[in-house]
């Protein structure tokens, strides 16, 4: 499939040409030679499959593309924008953001995508089972596939698993809300639909509404939501985990640096 067909995309034919302006600069750049198939249609972006170039140094990639925000349905946003503009600090990008003007709204959406891609890099930098980060330009964000050649992975929420395989990807991902934590951020968002299962482990996507515990007077919560929210997908394959005995835990670290 050619950069201008989108025929199988599964995409209505008057949103083809946002598609197509949404991944020119990744064309542009060189990193996208070709748009397979969509992935996964999702509340705030869509996920593609392209097939990468040499200098984007794999074959496959996915590029994320990000709805306006009058398209999206990620609701609550004020509660995660917290802390995310403060690089902003005063003057007019600052006034247009706090007045809600259209201006603003595109600098929150500004704000939205890149701090998805800076956290990505923070994580998979770290360590953290996130996909790789390779660009950000204008609505997408350009990543790491997870999947089997062009074969997306499935969702955690999809897989049946032995008991010894629950158990293995549940520690996994406490151990990794521990490493975002000790890079101060919480996912805001986890759940077993934004785990992907691969080779008998896991890899967490969609971070945009990560939360700084540093700046962020939610953070306590949402971390004891997204464990809660965790935990609560393996008990319903027979694991027994106290979300709020890990999250306490893992907070009281956190306060005293010991993560």
């Amino acid at each position: 499939m050619s950069r201008n067909e989108y025929g199988n995309l599964g995409e209505a034919r008057n949103t083809r040409a946002e598609i197509e302006e949404s991944l020119e600069p990744l064309f542009t750049d060189g990193l996208i030679t070709e748009v397979l198939g969509i992935v996964r249609k999702g509340k705030e972006a869509n996920v593609y499959c392209c097939r990468g170039s040499e200098l984007a140094g794999r074959e496959y990639v996915a590029a994320k593309v990000y709805r306006s925000l009058e398209q999206r349905g990620f609701r609550n946003d004020a509660a995660y924008l917290i802390g995310k503009d403060r690089p902003l600090r005063k003057g007019r990008l600052k006034r247009a953001l706090t007045n809600k003007t259209h201006f603003g709204r595109e600098v929150q959406s500004d704000i939205w995508i890149h701090s998805e891609f800076d956290t990505l890099r923070a994580l998979y930098d770290a360590g953290a089972d996130v996909p790789e980060p390779l660009s950000c330009a204008g609505s997408a964000i350009l990543m790491e596939f997870i999947g089997d050649g062009a074969e997306a992975a499935p969702m955690l929420a999809r897989v049946a698993m032995s008991p010894e395989e629950s158990t293995r990807c549940l520690r996994q991902i406490i151990d990794n809300v521990a490493l975002w934590l000790s890079c101060d951020r919480i996912h805001g968002d986890l759940s077993a639909y934004n785990i992907l299962y691969r080779a008998g482990g896991v890899v967490v996507i969609d971070f945009p509404q990560a939360v700084d515990p540093r700046f962020n007077p939610n953070a306590r919560h949402l971390l004891e939501r997204d464990l809660e929210n965790i935990c609560g997908h393996f008990e319903r394959v027979g694991l027994r985990p106290d979300s709020r005995r890990i999250a306490n835990e893992m907070w009281r670290r956190y306060r005293v640096s010991d993560l």
